[in-house]
């Protein structure tokens, strides 16, 4: 194998895993949405 099909196979690898960490984190970040939903402070003080 030469020298810059290793390396392309390498850059490969590098694209795959940067893009499978970023949909994990968007799907993390979607359970998180779920799990704590926002609330507004602003209900406590109209009281």
């Amino acid at each position: 194998m030469s020298d810059i099909s290793l390396g392309l196979q390498l850059m490969g690898y590098g694209l795959v895993g940067v893009f499978v960490v970023l949909i994990l984190f968007y799907f993390m970040i979607l359970l998180m949405m779920k799990v704590f939903p926002y609330r507004p402070e602003n209900e406590e003080q109209n009281n």
